[in-house]
């Protein structure tokens, strides 16, 4: 058997939430083995360069069952500079390599991460086949607050209405709504003084939204250069933020949703309740593979 230093690992990178190639969100999908070491781990992420890399290794006996049986998977989240513990769009890029790259058996598979175990399905949704539907935790409260002046003036939006805002403290998340979508789609944030600023409230992601047209219920930005990353191009687990915030305003617990960053993506939710708290959500959408390949370390 080679040694771990000549190891080839196959390797998929998928659009993730995107309605055609080259939308969504990216990210790599490394098929391990074995585990590896964290510095590892973070050289590949380094390597790819994309918002997230996911490594997976399935947990089983190797004598009774292979990739195709495997029911339960170790998941490990990086981005370019450090680990995250959740990823909304890389989780369900792994699960699209899953279900349909390495043709899993099952329609049900455990992901076992540094925040818990997240069940995996893949189902038919609104007489189309293969999503898949994930459940993630949800911040259950939101504040009513004003953003700081000197936020509003970075991002752009002192001259503009804002209908109301939002800050979610647990994921340090502010939500602004806008009036229109072309106020939304013509915003240009300034973010090296964004950077650049103090700020009274901690702050790791602004998202603005506006209620949707006759296909969307709302559409949003996320803005997030405090994580390493100006525009996120499509944020699962922030859109479980945007519909607590639109919840009450729509007066209904299911949106399809649009995120207007360059690349464009899609994905569709639903509040869930799980012992009488409203603090989980679903994940529905599919993934696109645009390469695969294999890495060497």
């Amino acid at each position: 058997m080679n040694s771990i230093s000549s190891q080839k690992i196959p390797f998929y990178q998928v659009d993730a939430f995107a309605p055609k190639p080259f939308s969504g969100n990216p990210a790599a999908v490394f098929l391990c083995d074995e585990a590896l070491t964290d510095e590892q781990y973070l050289n590949i992420a380094r390597e790819m360069y994309l918002p997230e890399t996911t490594f997976l290794r399935p947990l089983f006996d190797a004598k009774k069952e292979n990739w195709q049986t495997a029911t339960l998977f170790e998941v490990r989240w990086f981005m370019v500079n450090e680990e995250t513990n959740l990823c909304g769009h890389a989780t369900l890029a792994a699960a699209h390599v899953i279900f349909e790259e390495i043709k899993s058996i099952h329609t049900e598979v455990t992901f076992r991460t540094r925040s818990g175990n997240l069940l995996i399905r893949k189902e038919d949704f609104e007489g189309e086949a293969n999503y898949i539907k994930m459940q993630f935790p949800v911040e259950e409260s939101f504040e009513n607050r004003i953003p700081e002046a000197n936020l509003l003036k970075s991002l752009g939006v002192e001259n503009q209405k804002i209908n109301s805002s939002v800050y979610f403290p647990i994921k340090q998340t502010w939500i602004l709504e806008f009036e229109s979508q072309e106020e939304l789609e013509n915003l240009k944030p300034n973010f090296e003084e964004i950077i650049k600023n103090k700020y009274q409230i901690p702050i790791k992601k602004v998202g603005i939204t506006t209620k949707g047209n006759s296909k969307y219920d709302f559409i949003s930005r996320l803005f997030c250069p405090w994580i390493g990353i100006n525009e996120d191009a499509l944020s699962a687990v922030s859109h479980g933020l945007f519909a607590k915030y639109w919840q009450p305003q729509l007066n209904k617990n299911t949106f399809f949703a649009y995120q207007a960053s360059k690349r464009g993506g899609e994905i569709h939710l639903q509040l869930l309740k799980e012992n009488g708290k409203n603090n989980q959500v679903l994940l529905i959408g599919k993934g696109i593979t645009t390469l695969e390949g294999n890495g060497r370390i």
